[in-house]
């Protein structure tokens, strides 16, 4: 009785700790309940697996997970833990056989359904995936990143009409959300509603000031009507974001448009500076023939390599 009774304290004060976030303490309640139990405890053994999960210790985190279907083979937290194990190391193959096990244990599993879809994705399995965030949404029909993501994958395969419907629902889930609001920008430049992609956009950068391709797409409406314009949006993306580099390059092949070779040759540069892969692309680039030929960058090359 007293063992069960210390056991009981060190889990509630290891959960405590763990959702304030002291992950080690937890981690070492969780310990001290564990041995308690000789190791015969599942929840403890789970608990274990997903700190050392949060800490990044994976290797330790898959024991404890093996651990857990020692003593109960169709333990889906297990299955599951262990297939994002994998998925973390983009080994997709066993992850989707990990994820579908999880599954097929519980098939009403909405966290397994999504990331099954995902690692279908990422493996160019582009028809699996749509099916499973089907059935994802068969289950949880306002999942506001399963519509999304569903919306993304049409519009990769073209499929606009599809894709435009997925959008509109996932800004009907979340009407604010910046990617929801980016990706209707998209959809609508490429069903040729271009002024709705332009608000969309607009709104996209007013909801999340940092994410660049809001800005780079909106200049690139921009790049031929109004040139300055496109200007004015890539140089508010730089000021504004961390990953500038391509915000450069295009603000770059912009001022050619309007024959301010200086500025260009600068934009140019910087781009490099910041990723010196795009070298190739440059000296390919139509709209950059004449920079390339300035002496300021190729100053800039010749110290470069």
């Amino acid at each position: 009785m007293k063992n069960h009774i210390q056991i009981d304290e060190y889990l509630k004060r290891a959960e405590k700790a763990f959702n304030e976030n002291k992950l080690v303490k937890s981690l070492d309640l969780y310990t001290k309940a564990y041995e308690l139990s000789k190791g015969k405890d599942i929840d403890t053994i789970i608990n274990l697996a997903l700190i050392y999960d949060s800490l990044g210790k994976m290797t330790e985190a898959e024991e404890y997970y093996r651990e857990a279907l020692n003593l109960d083979d169709y333990e889906e937290r297990a299955y599951y833990g262990l297939a994002t194990i994998y998925d973390e190391k983009e080994d997709f193959k066993e992850a989707i056989k990990l994820y579908s096990k999880a599954i097929y244990i519980n098939p009403n599993y909405h966290k397994a359904y999504f990331f099954l879809a995902n690692a279908y994705d990422s493996s160019g399995l582009k028809d699996l995936a749509i099916v499973t965030y089907k059935k994802l949404l068969t289950l949880a029909p306002m999942d506001f990143w399963a519509t999304l993501n569903l919306g993304s994958i049409y519009e990769e395969r073209n499929e606009n009409n599809l894709a435009y419907d997925m959008f509109s629902k996932a800004l009907r889930i979340k009407p604010d959300n910046y990617l929801a609001l980016f990706n209707m920008g998209v959809i609508c430049y490429k069903l040729n509603m271009e002024e709705r992609a332009i608000n969309f956009y607009k709104r996209s950068i007013n909801k999340n000031k940092e994410y660049e391709y809001s800005y780079l797409n909106l200049a690139i409406i921009y790049k031929y009507k109004n040139t300055l314009e496109g200007i004015k949006v890539l140089s508010e993306g730089i000021d504004n974001c961390d990953n500038v580099d391509f915000l450069y390059y295009n603000r770059s092949c912009f001022y050619t448009l309007i024959n301010e070779t200086n500025k260009s040759c600068d934009d140019i540069i910087m781009a490099l500076k910041l990723y010196p892969d795009f070298l190739k692309y440059i000296l390919e680039d139509e709209e950059l023939k004449e920079i390339i030929e300035l002496d300021a960058f190729k100053e800039f090359i010749d110290k470069l390599n």
